[in-house]
């Protein structure tokens, strides 16, 4: 994801910058604040910190890439500059395990493997499905389990339930995503049925989506369900979730393949986390805890 700071700004869209903020004043607590957290400081632990390759242990910092519309796991607070959110208290609580500074880069969401092959980034933590046909590219460290679900506007919700309901419908989708090829199967389906044309939009972030369902040109957006149904919340009645969640797999936090003991650095401190309370904190905290993993796993995407 070349620096999703490129990307047009949410204030350019009235749904997506009042749920930006709506997220930042209740999901923080109180009153917003900028890189407000209630995540407690954590130890280092020095057997885990011996497993960082040793370039990350010289300089001190671990860079990671980041989203930052993708609420509630990765948006902008209220200085349109600061990335808060599920992943970043996440990654942030992991390297504070490790002994290292997290260095978060924004990113756009089809460059993360890429960047992550390239050692541009040291690991991403994006919204990721850790899916096999990835697992070929990078290894996954999964931090929680999700799903895909459908978000359409109130007029087109009772008809679009499921994907074999988009058929004549004209559906959002963010590039470089799974669900862009769930839409493209469906749409083949439809033509090969005889059915009316369900036209894919494909944008280049979520901000694109959500602007294409707030004016019309788009009847449905299909993404994560968490943020889903953060959308649904936030819009007071304009959209809703549609049909049931559908292919359930894990979120990942992708690591080179080659960085073997970065895995194994990043997969302990994530199991720390768990262990000592701060995984379900962080996950409350932005409330997700229905996606809350017992244990921290490597590959664990089945599908």
């Amino acid at each position: 994801m070349p620096g999703r700071h490129t990307r047009a700004r949410a204030a350019a869209l009235p749904l997506a910058l009042a749920a930006l903020l709506t997220s930042t004043a209740t999901a923080c607590g109180g009153t917003a604040t900028v890189n407000q957290s209630k995540v407690p400081t954590q130890r280092v632990d020095p057997a885990l910190r011996s497993l960082l390759p040793a370039d990350i242990r010289d300089k001190g910092s671990l860079t990671s890439a980041v989203g930052n519309d993708y609420p509630p796991l990765s948006l902008l607070d209220i200085d349109n500059k600061t990335v808060i959110g599920a992943e970043p208290d996440l990654i942030r609580a992991i390297g504070q395990i490790l002994g290292v500074r997290v260095h978060l880069v924004q990113a756009n969401f089809d460059s993360i493997i890429g960047g992550v092959k390239s050692h541009r980034y040291d690991v991403a933590i994006q919204a990721m499905l850790d899916k096999k046909e990835r697992q070929e590219q990078v290894t996954f460290v999964d931090y929680m389990k999700t799903s895909s679900s459908i978000l359409a506007s109130e007029k087109a919700a009772d008809d679009i339930d499921s994907l074999a309901g988009m058929c004549g419908s004209r559906i959002a989708v963010e590039q470089g995503t799974s669900q862009v090829d769930d839409v493209t199967a469906q749409a083949k389906k439809c033509a090969a049925a005889g059915k009316p044309e369900l036209e894919k939009l494909v944008f280049p972030d979520s901000v694109g989506c959500f602007q294409a369902l707030s004016t019309g040109r788009a009847d449905a957006f299909v993404g994560g369900t968490p943020t889903v149904v953060y959308q649904a919340e936030m819009s007071h009645g304009r959209f809703r979730t549609a049909g049931e969640p559908y292919r359930f797999l894990p979120y990942g936090i992708l690591i080179n393949k080659e960085e073997r003991t970065l895995v194994r650095a990043i997969r302990g401190a994530l199991q720390k986390l768990m262990d000592n309370g701060t995984y379900a904190k962080i996950l409350k905290q932005w409330n997700i805890r229905s996606g809350a993993l017992e244990r921290a796993t490597v590959n664990g995407g089945t599908a």
